[in-house]
Formats: structure tokens, sequence, C-alpha cells
């Protein structure tokens, strides 16, 4: 069996064992950064399996439920299942599980080590452009990645494009996870090309066909389209890249001081990118919420059913500890940087529409600003 080991900040230790399948796939693509020799006992072991769960209890239905087994704890959706010992230190996935879900539970266990260092998880891109550092909290779909792009192009280098670690010191530690480009992506900027296998370049242009022509309340026809683009092709075909190969020029940044943090949202009226100050408040809650809809949500219905079904457990009130403990690094944080909201129109080719030039604009007239401000404390 194919074994890969990763250590994470001298933090936690992770084996990836197995060969084929989503998850385990995945896990190596986004983590190639972190890869180290073999390691003899991990902290957490993630490992492909094709041996059906069979629990004795269940919370749910026949094929979408929790369950316990043994000792193990079993999620199970229609695509396929996940099972667990209840310390969370050997996960088990089918071949089809999505990969993000266990994703979040390796990283769970990564934040609860960080915490205990006063850093926190934050969902943005993070940038290093004319000497300031720039965080860019956001939504799915508000623009993340598009801006990264685009600031890299214009002569800056990189923490992250999806989430990083910062400290309630103004430090920030960069997470160089392999980017996952979406088609939008590509469109945005056309001479980042990837060597996609001719049969990954049909199914794209089949997916984007889709996407385009078809209403998701649409005729039966068009509903069963966007639920096979959405389930067999979208989900099947993450293309992910690393930063550097992508934009050889580029230098991945391990560790800086946080500048500003421009929280991105998708702005579809709009015809131009706006950015106006918010105060530290609002952009720690702003933070919080986008945390909670990418990967707390989600941990807080399998903890609270895991305590459940294993009453000596308290996964949840783990949660909710690591949670108090990441807000307040952001409220401390994000009183000493200047704190914005940046609108982003809603438009898939930046280039043309210059909203690209756009963005790198805002950025540097923050970072001006800044330079002024530093001046004017000093004198």
């Amino acid at each position: 069996m194919r074994s890969t080991s990763y250590d994470f900040f001298d933090t936690l230790t992770l084996s990836v064992r197995g060969t084929g399948g989503r998850a385990v796939t995945q896990l190596r693509e986004m983590y190639d950064h972190f890869e180290v020799p073999s390691v003899d006992d991990p902290d957490v072991v993630c490992e492909l399996t094709t041996v059906e769960p069979d629990p004795e209890a269940v919370l749910g239905g026949p094929e979408n439920y929790y369950g316990r087994e043994g000792d193990a704890f079993v999620i199970r959706t229609p695509s396929g299942f996940l099972r667990t010992d209840t310390d969370l230190t050997r996960i088990q996935t089918s071949p089809n599980w999505e990969p993000f879900w266990t994703i979040y539970l390796v990283e769970f266990r990564i934040r609860q080590r960080l915490a205990d260092r006063n850093r926190a998880l934050v969902h943005a891109s993070g940038v290093e452009l004319d000497g300031h550092t720039t965080l860019f909290p956001a939504w799915r779909g508000a623009g993340k990645t598009n801006t990264l792009l685009s600031l890299l192009r214009a002569g800056g280098d990189y923490l992250s494009d999806d989430r990083l670690w910062v400290g309630a010191d103004g430090s920030v530690q960069g997470y160089p996870l392999s980017v996952n480009m979406q088609p939008y992506n590509l469109e945005s900027f056309p001479d980042l090309t990837l060597d996609d296998e001719p049969d990954e370049g049909i199914r794209q242009r089949v997916s984007d066909y889709i996407d385009a022509n078809c209403e998701v309340g649409g005729s039966v026809v068009e509903k069963g389209l966007v639920f096979l683009n959405r389930y067999y092709l979208e989900a099947d075909g993450r293309s992910f890249v690393d930063v550097e190969e992508m934009l050889p020029h580029t230098t991945y940044v391990d560790t800086g001081t946080v500048d500003d943090v421009v929280v991105l949202q998708a702005a579809p009226d709009a015809d131009s990118v706006s950015v106006e100050p918010i105060s530290p408040r609002e952009a720690v809650t702003e933070t919080a919420t986008i945390s909670s809809y990418e990967w707390n949500a989600r941990l807080r219905e399998y903890f609270m059913a895991l305590d459940s079904l294993f009453p000596s457990q308290d996964w949840a009130g783990e949660l909710e500890t690591l949670i108090d403990t990441e807000r307040r690094v952001f409220d401390t944080l994000y009183e000493q940087t200047g704190t914005y909201r940046a609108s982003i129109p809603r438009d898939r080719d930046w280039n043309t529409t210059g909203i690209s030039r756009q963005v790198v604009e805002a950025v540097r007239r923050l970072n001006t600003q800044a330079e002024d401000a530093t001046v004017s404390r000093q004198h």
C-alpha cells in the first residue's frame, strides 16, 4: 500500500495511505509542500478502504446517516462513507468520498495545536505586494483566487490562495496549498494554461456548456444535466496546481506581518471594484461567519452526532472552545491592522473588463495610505 507522510509546522504529522480514490488523491495534491520522509508514528492516518460500514446504531436513514460501529464513528452519504476512531487519529474513506470533508477533520486537529500558540485558521488568500502584506478573507466565489492571481501577475508574492494562519501578535504563517483552479479562473487569465488530459478537456467544455445554458429550476432534462454537471463533471474535475509552476516569477512567503485585511464581497450589480473602511469588529464578524460556512458548521454537526453516539466524548465542546480561541485571535489581530471591505463585480473575465487592474490599483492605494500613516506617526 502506498503511504506518504506530511508534517504541518512541526505540530502534527499525517500519513496518507492507499492509491486511487478522490479523498487520498486530493490530500496528496493539496499537501505536497508538506511531504516528508516516512513517519513511523503519525498523529493522524487517512487511508482508503472499500470495507463497507456495518453499524449497530444509526442516526438517519439507510443511505444518509451517522453511525456507531464498535469503537468507530461512521458518516454515510449516497456518494460514500467515512469511518474514524473516536479520537480522530485513524480516518478511513471510501474511494468517492468528498475530500474536503476529510480535510476539515485533519485541519481541526492542526487548528487545535496552533491555537495553543495563539494562531487561527482563516479562509483567505494572502499576498505580499510592494513590501506590504494583505489578507483577503472571502466566501467561496467572491473572487479570492482571481484577486491572488491579479496581484501575483503585478509582481506580488504569495502566502496562500485559500486559507492561512494568523497570530494575535500580528503575524501570518503561509499555507502553500495547491490552487484549485476553476473554469472562471482560466477564463479571466487565458494565458495560464493547465496540462489537462484530452478527456479532461472535453469534460471541462461539457461542464462549461451545461453551466451556461441550463437552469437549476428548468425542465426535467435541464435539472438532470445540472445534477450531472454538479456531481460528476464539476466535482471530479478539480485541477490543483502549484502557484510557482503556474507563475514561475512568484515566490512563496513563509511568514510575515499583516498590514491590511480586505474582506472580499461579491457585488453582482457593480461594474467596478470599490473599497471602503470597516471597523475591526465588522471584519471579525465577517471572518468568523466565513469560517462557520466553510468548515465549522459541518464539524459542529459531525461532532454533535459523534458525542450523541459516544456519550463519553465531548468533541462539540472542544470545537466551541477552539472557535472562541480563534475569534479572540481575530479580535486582537484586526485591532492592529487596517480593515476594509472590497466589493468585487461578479464577472468571469477579469482581464477584458479591467477588474484585475482595478484590484491591483486598489491594493496599491491601501499600501500608499499605510506608508503615509507610518511617516505621519514618526513625525
